[in-house]
């Protein structure tokens, strides 16, 4: 397999980067873009910080980004003569680049650029006409797309040559020269590729090149003892150097067709012959398609591939102590071991590098499943599952013609997703927890999202029992009553001594009142709700001075269904005996057949088929309330 090299002076970077020129401004810089549109929630990330909200009219200045979710956004750009569309799920980033300019990095996803004018790319100039749209596109690392949507536009190499856009045309941009190929919706007829031999003479390069954002970056040159800093922008990597970053800075490093991405905290190398090594810190490593790398690490060293027709992208975390972790997210790699070991990976595997050079695999994709979960039908789900971890088939249901990638993570935000991919389905394995996951489809954005949440859980806690009377006393303390199946009666006692009593019991605003002749109240439970009350007692017409309160809430933690039959473990037969019960309000079903509850002992019982195709018989319990649960079990094998 041949590996890219870098080519020309200048590279893209992470994605797909476009630089707004700002010339003849010497005044203090103002916003670059401001937010004119909205379809969906936008976000604002000011320099390193947190991702807010950013409403209508929000401004973003150098060091920001923006990000999209199921909706679109518009950006007006300067004077607002000229605009960006950015797709729902995309992440643009207004960086810092030479010459007093503002680069637009897309990071995620794709924008349109309109408007006429002369904008810079780091492989040259782009000089769009008049009512000229271009679209960008982000490809993965070092690589993107540039295509000519409407009007004219042209670009200028490197080496002054000039290129004219065409509509049904794409430029792919990256490490290496620049491809043009026909759009897929462009209806064009295949043209002849022009093959070049192996030793054709590919210009190399003998140093590296970096993009720093943030003030916190310094270098520190082969042969040399004394670190200096290192300013924001583009620059030259010379072969023997290190870098290191502060909280806050992080890098682009870009060798050998090798992109590593370094955070904040982050401590990095290159070595004579332009291989990355990864010493301390968070980075991300990424080739393009149909190539590979290998960035050294403590105790060994990760080759990243990417495939045929996408790149190949692994995350590395190495601690203070040595040990690496290391999670591929597009493509394949392997990790090798000082001690001779090695270890194959594919997409959303995960492992662990011992400074000593022992290997532990964390994660491993299954080629089974135990529950298949079809996307777009519950997108909000409970696994209670006997082992804990739970083998999950996400059927794509159509939504990505061309396959995709399922990511999965603990957070939200996806910042460290595990990835598994297929083209109408997508095996992952989930531990207990909760878990975010999302469906992107090939060359798209997200189309699908959902939460979920894996129990260890047999199902067979007994349910409880319908609730005694709970006696409280008007003392003026505070009561609380948890509840597990249904509100109890509650009985409260009043001060013996007079002939009639009255109870208040207020709540919201309303004060309801019973009447006794004896000193005592029972409340029907089914008159009480989740709440908070207060209380107090009138006798012979006098309030009595104590005034209390009572808490009705729901306890979480009681079971709410139990799983008789099938036993975990024992064989299946052809039909499967399944029985259980259930507190008021859920309803039964085994693979899309309902299994009736019985109204008055809410025990359900049927006969089902034994899982085909699955390891596991999911008995799917679902609550207005409570949502949707699947219950386990697993015959031997």
């Amino acid at each position: 397999m041949q590996r890219s090299r870098s080519f020309g002076r200048c590279v893209i970077g992470v994605l797909a980067v476009l630089a707004l020129c700002l010339a003849g401004c010497k005044k203090k810089p103002g916003a670059i873009a401001e937010l004119s549109k909205a379809d969906g929630p936008v976000e604002r990330e000011q320099g390193q910080g947190a991702w807010l909200d950013a409403p209508i009219g929000t401004k973003y200045m150098l060091g920001d980004a923006a990000r999209t979710a199921d909706g679109g956004a518009e950006l007006k750009l300067g004077g607002g003569s000229a605009f960006v569309t950015m797709d729902p799920y995309t992440v643009l980033r207004f960086g810092g680049g030479s010459g007093g300019s503002a680069q637009i990095g897309v990071e995620l996803g794709a924008i349109s650029l309109t408007g006429a004018g002369d904008y810079g790319l780091d492989v040259g100039n782009v000089k769009v006409g008049d009512k000229g749209s271009i679209r960008i596109t982000a490809k993965g690392q070092g690589k993107s797309s540039v295509e000519l949507l409407v009007g004219t536009a042209q670009i200028s190499g490197l080496d002054g040559q000039v290129l004219e856009l065409e509509v049904g045309k794409v430029l792919e941009l990256g490490i290496g020269p620049i491809v043009v190929s026909a759009s897929p919706d462009a209806g064009v007829p295949d043209a002849a590729v022009a093959e070049v031999p192996v030793d054709a003479g590919v210009p190399t390069s003998d140093e590296g090149s970096l993009e720093v954002v943030g003030k916190k970056a310094e270098i520190l040159m082969a042969g040399q003892t004394k670190w200096t800093p290192l300013p924001a922008g583009m620059g030259k990597l010379p072969k023997g150097a290190q870098i290191r970053l502060g909280a806050g800075t992080t890098a682009k490093l870009v060798a050998n067709g090798v992109t590593l991405s370094l955070a904040g905290g982050s401590r990095s190398a290159i070595s004579d012959t332009l291989e990355f090594s990864l010493e301390l810190g968070v980075a991300t490593t990424t080739v393009a398609p149909a190539t590979e790398g290998t960035v050294g690490v403590p105790g060994g060293g990760v080759l990243v591939r990417g495939s045929e027709k996408g790149p190949g992208k692994a995350r590395l975390d190495v601690n203070a102590k040595g040990e690496t972790k290391v999670a591929v997210l597009d493509g394949s790699a392997k990790l090798t071991g000082a001690l001779g070991t090695a270890l194959d990976m594919k997409t959303g595997e995960t492992a662990s590098l011992a400074k000593a050079g022992a290997i532990r695999q964390t994660a491993k994709i299954p080629d089974y499943y135990d529950l298949r979960i079809v996307i777009g039908e519950t997108p909000t789900f409970t696994v209670h599952d006997p082992r804990g971890v739970t083998a999950l088939q996400f059927a794509f249901n159509g939504k990505c013609g061309s396959g995709g990638t399922i990511e999965m993570d603990t957070d939200g935000r996806f910042r460290t997703p595990r990835v598994t991919g297929g083209k109408d389905a997508a095996n992952i394995l989930a531990e207990a927890g909760s878990w975010s996951y999302r469906l992107v489809c090939s060359g798209g954005g997200a189309v699908a999202s959902g939460r979920l949440v894996v129990r260890r859980d047999t199902g067979t806690r007994p349910l409880p029992k319908d609730p005694p009377v709970n006696p409280i006393d008007p003392d003026g303390r505070t009561y609380r009553i948890s509840y597990q199946s249904l509100i109890p009666n509650v009985k409260i006692k009043a001060p013996a001594g007079g002939s009639s009593y009255k109870l208040h019991l207020a709540t919201g605003g309303v004060d309801e009142l019973f009447e006794s002749g004896k000193p005592s109240f029972t409340i029907d439970g089914k008159k009480l709700k989740e709440a908070t009350y207060t209380y107090w007692i009138e006798k012979d017409g006098v309030k009595q001075d104590k005034v209390s309160t009572l808490i009705i809430d729901f306890d979480q933690t009681a079971p709410q269904v139990y799983i008789e039959s099938p036993s975990n473990g024992r064989p299946f037969e052809a039909d499967v005996n399944v029985r259980g019960a259930v507190l008021p309000g859920w309803s039964a079903m085994v693979e899309g057949v309902e299994i009736p509850i019985d109204k008055n002992t809410r025990r359900f019982a049927a006969k089902v088929p034994k899982p085909s195709a699955a390891q596991a018989l999911a008995i799917r319990l679902s609550h207005p309330q409570r949502g949707v649960h699947f219950y386990l079990r697993r015959g031997s094998k």
